[in-house]
């Protein structure tokens, strides 16, 4: 972890840990249209403080994915007026801005505790009582892995399962594309190491995560038989409401295979653009190998990470001058 204050981040661990000890009540949440490492992050940490505080009430909320849902990960829980309406500790994980966050009530918990690894945002946009954010760490889970981790290995005061360490692994698995892209180092490989290590079975992990069907190779088929290029190479395809209808997938599923054009030659960045059918909006992602992708989303409410971002377009007449900013980079 090149550049890591590890002074810091055992402060920070130090002050996580004190306050899951304090309440009697917490609520996990994360980001809205969940990727393997919201999830992961997220059911992650409350199956390590439910397993080692079982006296304590914790919940977890957002919405729902049907290709990640009960698989891999539950459903998320509902109908917890009467929790919110008590003292409680809320914990977000994997969000950078607080209108990403799914199912937010954090307006109602006495304290927040922000765990990230987005760049952040700007200050009208930032939130969290205590924020433990690394913009330089692949996934959200590793800093949740690494926490847990620490308070086992080094202090032992804890225990860390296989059915946590899963859901943790599964995140960082997702987030750096098995161990592909460029934030991935030596210290994600030890710490998803050190969860192998807790018995996990990670080919069945894999086979859920990376299975596919019929449904979905149509929607490879017609992303392959439908992306545009620019000259500057930037590839990009488009799923509007009609085509999303006749090949029966959600708007989560737009950008299933983005990865597929990232590494092609002649390619610079992809841009999935998809019709979103709750928000009546185009939801956009972002993906590159080599190119810094940040700076183009920002002008649309846009955010992520340099080399993976999204953003949504009010309608398809902003695409070109998305485009526009992408191939400007």
């Amino acid at each position: 972890m090149a550049g890591i204050d590890y002074r810091k981040m055992s402060k920070e661990f130090l002050l996580l840990e004190k306050k899951i000890k304090e309440y009697s009540r917490i609520v996990v949440y994360r980001h809205a249209s969940p990727d393997f490492d919201a999830l992961g992050a997220q059911m992650g940490l409350v199956q390590w403080i439910k397993e080692n505080y079982p006296e304590k009430e914790v919940h977890y909320v957002g919405d729902r994915s049907e290709n990640l849902m009960p698989d891999l990960f539950p459903y998320p829980e509902e109908g917890l007026d009467d929790f919110f309406s008590k003292e409680h500790l809320a914990i977000v994980v994997d969000v950078a801005n607080q209108k990403r966050i799914a199912a937010n009530q954090i307006l109602r918990a006495k304290e927040v505790i922000k765990i990230d690894h987005h760049n952040i945002p700007a200050p009208e946009e930032d939130f969290g009582n205590i924020r433990i954010i690394y913009p330089d760490r692949p996934a959200a889970s590793e800093i949740i892995a690494l926490f847990l981790l620490s308070r086992g290995t080094f202090f032992k005061k804890t225990s860390l399962s296989v059915t946590a360490s899963s859901s943790l692994y599964c995140g960082i698995v997702g987030d750096t594309g098995r161990f592909q892209y460029q934030d991935c180092d030596g210290a994600t490989l030890r710490i998803a190491a050190d969860l192998l290590d807790m018995g996990i079975d990670k080919e069945d992990i894999y086979r859920k995560m990376y299975r596919t069907d019929r449904r979905k190779l149509a929607i490879l088929n017609y992303c392959l038989s439908h992306y545009k290029v620019t000259e500057k190479g930037t590839c990009y395809y488009i799923l509007d409401e009609k085509t999303m209808q006749e090949l029966s997938m959600t708007t989560e599923e737009g950008n299933l295979h983005i990865n597929v054009f990232r590494d092609m030659v002649g390619v610079k960045a992809v841009v999935s653009v998809t019709y979103d059918t709750i928000h009546r909006n185009y939801r956009v992602s972002l993906r590159s190998s080599s190119t810094i992708l940040y700076p183009a989303v920002q002008a649309f409410g846009g955010g992520g990470h340099d080399y993976s971002a999204g953003c949504h377009l009010a309608s398809l007449d902003d695409l070109p001058k998305l485009l526009s900013e992408v191939d400007k980079l």
